[in-house]
């Protein structure tokens, strides 16, 4: 863009020069056939085209060269500079007026639409710039952008963006042309740069420049731009639009780290919300039993009580149901553990639903069990799944459905296959889940607040039942229960993996 412009300049003297040669020479022939005035006045057009083509200074030149070579060939005496008529001095010195003041006035002009050009050029690519970084949502695809968009637009032969992290310290980012050798001193000079928040090089626009990226509250990095090749200073607009890049690339910069930085405030709220729910969620799960086995015991210990072999069964009987209570609640915490960090794959085989069930079912005491109907049908097919986990959802979504419905309600389970898919369900009697509540139960130590009695539990069974959903590729949801209620759906893949859509074992 910028340099385009001072490339022309730099040949408008040459251009001045050759234009005010090639006239004369066409000129010489008719010089018999006008008066002198008259080719004044061709010079004073060549003088303009010169201003305006190349600028003030150039249109100066012609100006100065078109005055000689005009008294030189033209004014009589012929190739002499000298004026012996006192009527050509006074067409000499309007000659010298006009043409001076045509060239500084055209040439002015010619600077000042070229700089609007540019001003125009500039504000176009910082705004296509500004609208692409929008986008962004990497540093190096921002650096990528930025190194094109100067390669591209002011014509450096290299460029390096280097970023800095929180203790000052800089890292290469990116760097345009690929593979290129920096400087023996380029870390040495953007350390500096970076350090004191200063520019090396700008003002002068020689030698290789470096920019800190300046943003609101430090340094995010420094810009580098190469000097050329034949070591032309970089122009005062050059300068300026180097500057703009790097401003837009600190800006960038500084909303990465600051989204950074409060998505890490986030993950530390998150993370002191969710250990308070465990601590107030856990203890109770956890000192709840230990307390009761701890009385016990220590009941059975004191020697003043007579203990009969029935009433020492029946407290040991009890102490055997808070351990399992306890042992489910850290087997819980465990296996949550273990899936939330992707730590378990499914060992998937063949079973059928039945067994699946039976497990699941078998570890609720036999009044539950009794209030436990299924609909599953005669002919139901084998299944390609993890059986423990599955026994385990199963077991989740029952003991969620016996928590959330009234006493000696039923509990019906039930299951439809569609090939290589199958949906199983466990409906309840209960209340149902309301609308606002069905985004939030397959949270982590999330329970509702609508059972017929206070549910105990660490509010993980449901959570662990959606992580073994996903970890089988399928989905689970809540629904209204007919004609009352709630219904859990599990929709998983349930055919083995050899491409046919009728696996069988």
């Amino acid at each position: 863009m910028h340099f385009r412009h001072a490339s022309i300049e730099r040949h408008g003297y040459v251009i001045a020069v050759a234009g005010v040669l090639l006239a004369t020479l066409l000129f010489l022939p008719g010089r018999d056939h006008f008066a002198p005035g008259q080719w004044a006045l061709l010079y004073l057009l060549l003088i303009g085209a010169v201003a305006m083509a190349c600028g003030a200074r150039p249109a100066l030149v012609a100006a100065v060269l078109a005055m000689i070579a005009w008294n030189f060939f033209f004014l009589h005496p012929y190739h002499r500079l000298a004026i012996t008529d006192s009527k050509d001095i006074l067409t000499y010195a309007v000659f010298a007026a006009v043409g001076v003041t045509m060239g500084v006035l055209a040439g002015r002009l010619r600077e000042r639409e070229l700089q609007a050009r540019a001003r125009e050029e500039e504000a176009a690519l910082l705004n296509d710039l500004s609208a692409h970084l929008v986008s962004l949502t990497g540093a190096r695809a921002m650096a990528e952008a930025v190194l094109d968009g100067i390669a591209a637009h002011i014509g450096a032969p290299g460029q390096a963006l280097f970023t800095a992290n929180e203790d000052g310290a800089l890292s290469l980012l990116h760097a345009v042309p690929s593979g290129i050798e920096l400087p023996p001193d380029a870390e040495e000079q953007a350390e500096w740069s970076c350090r004191y928040r200063a520019p090396i090089g700008l003002l002068a626009g020689e030698g290789n420049l470096y920019l800190p990226l300046q943003s609101s509250t430090r340094a995010e990095g420094v810009l580098f731009v190469r000097e050329r090749a034949d070591r032309r200073s970089y122009t005062p607009d050059e300068a300026r639009l180097l500057a703009s890049m790097a401003n837009l690339a600190a800006a960038f910069l500084e909303r990465l780290r600051l989204q950074d930085t409060a998505l890490r405030g986030d993950a530390v709220r998150e993370a002191d919300r969710l250990k308070s729910t465990l601590i107030s969620s856990v203890s109770h799960e956890l000192k709840t039993p230990l307390a009761a086995v701890t009385a016990a015991i220590t009941s059975l210990l004191e020697e003043d009580v007579a203990w009969d072999v029935e009433g020492m069964r029946e407290e040991l009987r009890a102490v055997r149901d808070d351990l399992e209570r306890l042992h489910d609640s850290i087997g819980a915490l465990l296996d949550f553990a273990r899936l939330e960090a992707d730590a378990w794959e499914p060992q998937r085989d063949w079973y059928e639903l039945g067994e699946i069930l039976g497990t699941a079912i078998s570890a609720f005491p036999e009044t539950a069990r009794a209030r436990i109907t299924d609909d599953i049908p005669d002919d139901f097919p084998p299944i390609y799944v993890d059986f423990q986990q599955l026994a385990r959802a199963f077991r989740h979504l029952i003991e969620n459905a016996l928590a959330y419905s009234p006493p000696d309600a039923p509990i019906e389970i039930g299951a439809l296959h569609l090939g290589r898919h199958a949906q199983f369900w466990v409906q309840d009697q209960g209340p149902g889940v309301p609308q606002e509540e069905r985004a939030y139960i397959f949270q982590k130590f999330y329970r509702g607040g609508q059972g017929t009695r206070s549910p105990s539990g660490t509010g993980l069974g449901l959570a662990i039942t959606a992580e073994i959903v996903r970890f089988h590729g399928g989905r689970i949801w809540v629904e209204d229960g007919r004609p009352r209620g709630a219904r859990f759906v599990m929709h998983l893949p349930v055919a083995g993996i050899t491409g046919s859509t009728d696996d069988t074992p």
